[in-house]
């Protein structure tokens, strides 16, 4: 018999609300560290720029590119019209078929990922300081404005 696999997202919550915002934690496939490579990082940077300015998406309000994980404070605007499960698969399909077809990465992320809904007593810009500092806590780099890959958006705030 096939072992239930473990729910990870609250059941009957409604992810669609523009209200809400999301820590996301996207894993590579395997915890691969792909994102040691610069190149690779500004594909994904690039994509989280165009689902917020283009696109109109999301605001993002940090993130941070580890080399085997992604982070994302984000919130889904109104306009959006889809549930948070819809845009991360939108957002990993993306980048995993350009890296495929650049880089040869197959598969790219893990088949799921983790998110903690924002609670309203709970302050954004410390959580987003939290993620921003992620590579200073892992001891890649010294302050986390010295890492390019993590970054804080004080105007969303």
């Amino acid at each position: 018999m096939l072992a239930k696999r473990k729910q990870i997202h609250l059941a009957g919550y409604d992810y669609s609300n523009t209200d809400d915002v999301y820590f996301v934690t996207i894993c590579t496939w395997n915890k691969t560290a792909y994102f040691k490579n610069p190149t690779i990082v500004q594909y994904i940077e690039k994509e989280i720029d165009y689902r917020c300015r283009v696109a109109q998406e999301v605001t993002v309000f940090a993130y941070c590119i580890m080399p085997d994980h992604l982070h994302l404070l984000l919130k889904l605007n109104e306009g959006y019209g889809k549930s948070l499960a819809n845009w991360i698969a939108a957002f990993k399909r993306y980048n995993a078929r350009i890296l495929s077809l650049m880089h040869g990465i197959k598969p790219l992320w893990q088949k799921n990922y983790y998110e903690h809904i924002v609670r309203k007593d709970e302050s954004l810009k410390t959580i987003a300081e939290y993620i921003a500092g992620n590579p200073a806590r892992k001891m890649i780099v010294n302050e986390w404005t010295d890492y390019p890959f993590s970054k804080i958006n004080y105007d969303a705030f």
